[in-house]
């Protein structure tokens, strides 16, 4: 029994692991602040879990009239418990949306925080329901399809939620900001509902599983393609928003098409890596966050207007941008040589690495 807890509960940390490692990946240009994606995942694991368990009870009560059969559970699970735990999941996301607006910039923020919340979820969920099924038989049967096969459900529902907040977020208009959220929240509790209903008539046939299991993959690679192409426009929008930066002396041409290319981040601090300039390779990272800050927030000036201080928040950044700028001693002209794209310091003439001259 011991071996058999201990056992689920590696497995479900492995693969929660393994699908957070892929949803941080997505979001390449602007990592959320780690404060707020663990505390989205704190919210999913035990404060949603333990209000939608208590609110579940409480429906039970009258439910239990309609006896244990089928009927009580397709009322119970096919739609009260998607209700309740997509709503108590997406608290999280509201707070988040309303008291840290700025770390919520758009579609695939709520993709990001929506599927983290749906992860600490699913995590003891998972793990409460495999540990029941020791003394009943099919323990590894119940842990595969909980954390294998349907193991980004709950992330996937959430994430629904958080697609709406994050087309609200941009919108202008006053009934998209409403009727956006809304729609998300309904569609994952729809996909959530079909999950459940599909699990709960598998015992009559076969195609119940399935109809779930092609709904919450198909579903699942929707979202995909969506924080795809919000990661593709992301790109768009630092190319946009900060190719005017230059002539302001803000960026460096170097560093504008760094900042716009994922590949070239990379690459920027996998130099200082090798050269085991630890320094150097917070600085840059934290540079490239500020460039994208910048462009989002010069965004959605454009998009909103003077969003509760966006101007004052626009001059800041690039007074951090110059500080940090300056204190990395990078050189006005060009960040990077023109041919090989290495770093260059202020009293280069020659690029160290492939020694091209300077173009002053």
């Amino acid at each position: 029994m011991l071996q058999g807890a201990i056992l689920s509960l590696l497995v479900g940390l492995v693969t929660t692991t393994l699908y957070v490692a892929l949803v941080w990946w997505l979001d390449r240009y602007e990592k959320e602040p780690l404060g707020l994606a663990a505390a989205a995942f704190f919210w999913g694991a035990i404060p949603a879990i333990v209000v939608s368990l208590v609110v579940e009870l409480l429906f039970d009560v009258p439910l239990a009239m309609l006896g244990q059969g089928l009927a009580y559970e397709m009322v119970s699970s096919g739609l009260v418990a998607p209700v309740v735990e997509e709503i108590v999941k997406a608290v999280a996301l509201l707070g988040i949306f309303f008291f840290w607006r700025h770390e919520f910039d758009n579609v695939l923020d709520g993709i990001i925080y929506g599927a983290l919340v749906g992860f600490g979820f699913a995590i003891v969920e998972d793990f409460f329901y495999s540990i029941s099924s020791l003394g009943e038989g099919g323990w590894g049967m119940v842990l595969f399809l909980r954390t294998v096969l349907f193991g980004l459900n709950h992330s996937f529902f959430t994430a629904l939620t958080g697609i709406g907040l994050g087309y609200a977020r941009l919108a202008r208009e006053r009934w998209k900001r409403w009727l956006s959220p809304l729609a998300g929240l309904g569609a994952a509790i729809t996909f959530h509902a079909i999950h459940n209903l599909g699990a709960s008539l598998a015992e009559m046939s076969c195609l119940a599983i399935l109809f779930s299991l092609v709904a919450d993959w198909g579903g699942g690679l929707v979202v995909l393609l969506i924080a795809l192409a919000t990661a593709r426009q992301e790109r768009q929008c630092l190319a946009t928003e900060l190719l005017e930066e230059i002539a302001g002396g803000i960026l460096s041409e170097g560093e504008y098409r760094a900042a716009g290319s994922y590949r070239q981040r990379l690459a920027t601090r996998w130099r200082a890596l090798r050269a085991r300039d630890w320094r150097a390779w917070r600085q840059w990272g934290r540079l490239f966050h500020l460039f994208t800050e910048l462009a989002f927030k010069k965004h959605q000036g454009r998009t909103l207007g003077d969003e509760k201080g966006n101007a004052a928040i626009m001059a800041r950044l690039r007074q951090d941008i110059l500080a940090l700028r300056q204190e990395m001693g990078l050189v006005a002209p060009g960040t990077f040589c023109s041919r090989c794209g290495a770093s260059l310091l202020p009293n280069d003439t020659f690029c160290r690495q492939c020694s091209h001259p300077v173009q002053e």
